[in-house]
């Protein structure tokens, strides 16, 4: 008897605990809201992109994807975060999958604050590689773009 006595008095602080945890991003919002903002851009491919907090000491957790890009095209890479986490998503671009040299990146050097979106003229056709990660290895969830400039 005590022990269905537990397993009630359980429940009761369990569910309402899994009320307040965070429901993984919606990022269909998210994408449709970054398609309106391409104007003269067509897409390519999305990702998106959930990653959990990394612990202070560690390296913020990257996803990386390879692409190819042709020379002579505009392309314009979109990187927005979901206003309900904490982490804002920075997108590089490295010249190779071999990530030894980074292109462009959304995050401005400036100010250190991540920009929604940057462009990249290519000057070489070739295999190049996307990261995304959220700043300062925070919780996050956004939706990485690639388009082009027909």
């Amino acid at each position: 008897m005590r022990k269905i006595h537990f397993i009630r008095l359980l429940l009761l602080l369990v569910i309402p605990l899994m009320a307040f945890k965070k429901e993984k991003c919606n990022s269909d919002i998210l994408y449709e809201e970054t398609l309106k903002k391409m104007k003269k851009f067509s897409l390519i491919k999305d990702y998106r992109i959930y990653l959990k907090k990394k612990k202070k000491k560690d390296q913020p957790e990257f996803q990386y994807f390879n692409i190819t890009l042709n020379r002579g095209v505009k392309y314009k890479f979109f990187s927005v975060s979901s206003s309900e986490f904490t982490g804002k998503m920075i997108m590089n671009l490295y010249s190779n999958p071999q990530k030894e040299f980074m292109v462009a990146t959304t995050l401005s050097q400036a100010s250190g604050d991540p920009k929604e979106s940057v462009e990249f003229l290519s000057q070489t056709t070739g295999n190049f590689c996307v990261g995304f990660y959220f700043k300062d290895g925070e919780e996050g969830c956004g939706v990485g773009i690639l388009s082009f400039q027909q």
